[in-house]
């Protein structure tokens, strides 16, 4: 059963930057003219929360990723090693490398993850990079679930796990302009109960991220 009725989402809010689109060349006085990027900026909120059995929700998040190709769940979760973070296309765009608690950013309140600069381009393919070793559910019982745990969380196989971030549409990055991407991590669908209690038989992560522009 899900746990969609008492648990709430968590949205990531990238601001996208668009690096300007000058290519380096010599003018007519002879001075070099250089290329110029602009920024990325990620943020971190939650929405409202409401639960009797919950205490908190913490995610070990590694880093974010984007590339100009979209990705199915099976490239999203390639690749995930640090030596390996650019293969495939893949940019890493934030890296956090901390716990985070989603349910602690609520209520208008947000989480810097992380600015880098970024080309213009449209770009159909974002993953959240997680380590469920380092990842946990805290009960409002005190009972810690992790993925060692039991009863525990049963997380993906490996050391990392790359969540694949479902877009509406392409972001499109324009030169000298930014535009602003919604990450809605949902908390209620990803944390699944397996059988009818927590306590009991622990949980199935299912991660489900949403993510929008505007």
């Amino acid at each position: 059963m899900s746990l969609t009725r008492s648990m709430g989402y968590t949205a990531v809010v990238m601001g996208l930057a668009a690096a300007l689109a000058a290519c380096s060349g010599t003018g007519a006085s002879g001075a070099s003219t250089a290329p110029q990027q602009g920024a990325l900026k990620l943020q971190l909120t939650d929405a409202p929360f409401s639960t009797d059995s919950v205490q908190s929700v913490n995610v070990f998040v590694v880093r974010v990723d984007g590339r100009m190709v979209a990705a199915d769940s099976a490239a999203a979760d390639s690749a995930t090693a640090g030596d390996s973070a650019s293969a495939g296309g893949w940019t890493t765009l934030a890296t956090p490398d901390t716990t985070v608690d989603l349910l602690s950013y609520q209520n208008g309140n947000t989480l810097a993850l992380g600015s880098t600069g970024l080309a213009p381009g449209s770009y159909s393919g974002f993953r959240m990079v997680i380590d469920p070793t380092r990842s946990n559910v805290i009960l409002m019982n005190g009972m810690t679930l992790t993925g060692a745990s039991s009863p525990g969380i049963m997380f993906p196989s490996g050391n990392r796990s790359g969540i694949k971030i479902n877009l509406t549409s392409a972001v499109t990055v324009s030169a000298n302009d930014t535009t602003t991407m919604l990450l809605d991590f949902q908390v209620g669908n990803s944390f699944v109960m397996r059988g009818n209690s927590i306590t009991q038989n622990g949980l199935l992560f299912k991660p489900v991220i949403q993510a929008s522009t505007h």
